[in-house]
């Protein structure tokens, strides 16, 4: 109970930033429809563009985080990215919105969600206890779950009734507040700040792969957000296309793997207090991992719950094994270097998701969109073998110490 105000305020300010970034995904394709007239390939680079920045910018944005106070930096940027959005809205109202500072705005905004998420990452452990990691990790899922949720839906309406010019305000406002919510929250740790830090990409990434436990988290996680970026490159067409559904039955199913997410970031702390989190990371999301394969697995009417039932279920595999591996990471990494390990292993990560969305793409046409999913399904339920394949059960029992050294 007593850190309840203080999970309130992140909760409610995640939340608010998580949905922005959920109805980004929704703008970006209907702003280069409506107003920029672009076609399919440039708002696929647009979508891109969005993402990325993990891959180009990740490092450096755990180097910035280690370098400057968290908490303001996350402030600071959520003003940031406020101003974005609200120069978007400006653009597009005033008749200015061009090409080219469409894909520039999208580009910076994205650059900005790297900071964030990087700095987020950091900061955590700084104002909570080791033992309140789980809870505060799950807490965070399910902000992320419920604008995964909402997103698409809530998105999809203000546009149908306000536009998307009215629409960018508001996300501002919201980003507005969420910077105001984070300015709140106070550090009871005293956290010494390095600001002589040096560019070392290479170092970090021996440091990652000479432990175990990290260069196993990063190679479920690459494995996981590839195949999932892959599926979700041709979901919604395969939802049109192939089972025949409208564009707003297709984002309802869509927003229904968000109960999935909600599902697992519900029960992932229960089941570390009743096993431990370990345990948890390596075979929690296994079974639930089976759900994206079922989607490729969906024809006719009757197919529309056999991917509902697969979108459910693949969601809840990934709340399940982000809630464990990030408590686990953020447990073995030291303050001082938390930052910038947490980047260079987002940008590996994350760098992912633009990488398997084009590769989404170019195999559908070559294939077709079942193959992609039931492909991306394979290697969704091949990422648990880097868990189940590694030696790091035996390091159970140091989990406990204030810091590992592996």
């Amino acid at each position: 109970m007593k850190n309840l105000s203080k999970n309130f305020q992140i909760g409610i300010a995640e939340i608010l930033r998580l949905l922005s970034t959920e109805i980004l995904m929704i703008l970006i394709p209907i702003l280069g429809i409506n107003i920029l007239n672009l076609n399919n390939s440039s708002i696929g680079f647009a979508i891109s563009l969005s993402s990325i920045g993990f891959l180009i910018f990740g490092y450096i944005a755990g180097l910035i985080a280690d370098s400057w106070n968290r908490k303001y930096m996350m402030v600071t940027f959520l003003f940031i990215k406020s101003l974005l959005f609200g120069m978007f809205a400006y653009l597009a109202l005033s008749s200015n919105l061009t090409e080219l500072n469409y894909f520039l705005i999208i580009f910076l905004v994205g650059l900005v969600i790297v900071i964030i998420e990087t700095t987020l990452t950091a900061w955590i452990p700084d104002i909570y206890s080791k033992e309140e990691l789980a809870g505060i990790n799950s807490l965070l899922q399910f902000s992320r779950s419920s604008a995964n949720l909402l997103g698409p839906a809530l998105g999809g309406v203000i546009i149908g009734i306000f536009g998307e010019e009215l629409t960018m305000l508001f996300i501002s406002c919201a980003l507005l507040i969420s910077s105001i919510l984070m300015l709140g929250i106070k550090n009871p740790n005293k956290v010494t700040i390095e600001r002589t830090r040096k560019l070392n990409i290479i170092k970090n990434i021996k440091y990652i792969l000479k432990n175990n436990i990290l260069k196993t988290i990063v190679l479920t996680t690459s494995t996981i957000n590839f195949s999932m970026s892959m599926s979700g490159a041709i979901a919604i067409i395969f939802l049109i296309k192939d089972l025949k559904l409208s564009e707003s039955l297709t984002g309802i199913i869509l927003s229904l793997g968000g109960i999935g997410a909600l599902l697992g970031s519900f029960i992932t702390p229960r089941l570390i207090k009743k096993f431990d989190v370990l345990s948890v990371m390596i075979f929690g999301p296994i079974i639930p991992s089976f759900g994206l394969l079922f989607m490729g697995f969906s024809y006719g009417k009757a197919g529309i719950f056999v991917f509902i039932t697969g979108i459910i279920f693949c969601y809840a595999a990934r709340s399940i094994g982000s809630i464990a591996r990030m408590t686990v990471q953020q447990i073995i990494l030291p303050s001082h270097i938390r930052g910038e390990i947490s980047g260079a292993m987002m940008m590996i990560t994350w760098g992912m998701i633009p990488l398997g969305s084009m590769v989404g793409g170019l195999v559908s046409d070559i294939l077709g969109l079942r193959a992609v999913l039931i492909l991306a399904g394979i290697l969704l339920i091949f990422s648990n073998f880097w868990m189940i394949n590694s030696d790091i059960r035996k390091y159970r029992n140091k989990l406990s110490d204030e810091q590992v050294v592996l």
